[in-house]
């Protein structure tokens, strides 16, 4: 294989992208400031289509893989919970608690954690919290 060839895996991979991230796993909102006089929009070149800055296929992809790590880990560590030492506590309260914890970490953005509790309730078939909810015009 040559230094410019790509292997199989990788294209097939790239391929999948858009099917394998969810429709409503969080995009990033970047706001950007260039400076000069006229209007500019900051954009990033993939495979000949423009992305706003960690929107391209793969970006997302790589989100979404950890995003959906951390939502099946939070899924297992809620069972634990749920028959251990919270057993006192509602499904929704475990997970409003996950929550909590997870937004002082600052490992992803406000967005995806909410995503990601979403995700473990989806797995668990447990109500999500109404804090995570995604609005009705979305």
């Amino acid at each position: 294989m040559s230094k410019t060839e790509k292997p199989q895996g990788d294209d097939a991979r790239r391929k999948a992208l858009p099917a394998v991230v969810p429709s409503d796993f969080p995009h990033p909102a970047h706001a950007g400031a260039v400076a000069g006089a006229q209007p500019k929009l900051l954009l990033v070149e993939y495979e000949g289509q423009y992305y706003s800055p960690g929107c391209t296929p793969p970006d997302l992809l790589q989100r979404w893989e950890v995003c959906e790590d951390l939502a099946r880990q939070f899924a297992a560590k809620s069972l634990e919970a749920k028959a251990g030492k919270r057993a006192h506590m509602s499904e929704l309260e475990i997970l409003e608690q996950y929550l909590s914890r997870l937004l002082t970490t600052k490992w992803v953005s406000n967005e995806e954690a909410s995503w990601v509790i979403r995700r473990a309730a989806e797995i668990l078939s447990w109500p999500a919290p109404p804090l995570v909810q995604i609005p009705p015009n979305k």
